[in-house]
């Protein structure tokens, strides 16, 4: 068996598209109430978004328009873990 390492470029759409992959990922276990795929989706997301920053240090925009995106989707979730917890704090 032979290993072959893959060198990904997260500069521009290419780190716009993979941070979109994840968002869709999160949207759609949250819809699906999998909080163990959105806690390891959420890892995933933290590293890559590291990576995008690295490697888009000189385009701006690219940032701000990725990053924009993806504090929608973790402000939906925010709002879903509190539904959560009132739904269980009426429940105990």
């Amino acid at each position: 068996m032979k290993l072959t390492l893959i060198d990904i470029s997260y500069t521009g759409e290419a780190g716009i598209s993979a941070l979109r992959s994840v968002q869709h990922e999160l949207n759609r276990a949250a819809q699906m109430e999998d909080w163990e795929k959105i806690r390891h989706l959420d890892a995933i997301c933290a590293n890559l978004i590291e990576k995008v920053i690295a490697a888009n240090q000189e385009d701006k925009s690219t940032l701000v328009s990725a990053l924009s995106e993806l504090k929608g989707v973790y402000s939906n979730l925010i709002i879903r873990c509190y539904q959560e917890m009132d739904v269980l704090e009426k429940v105990s």
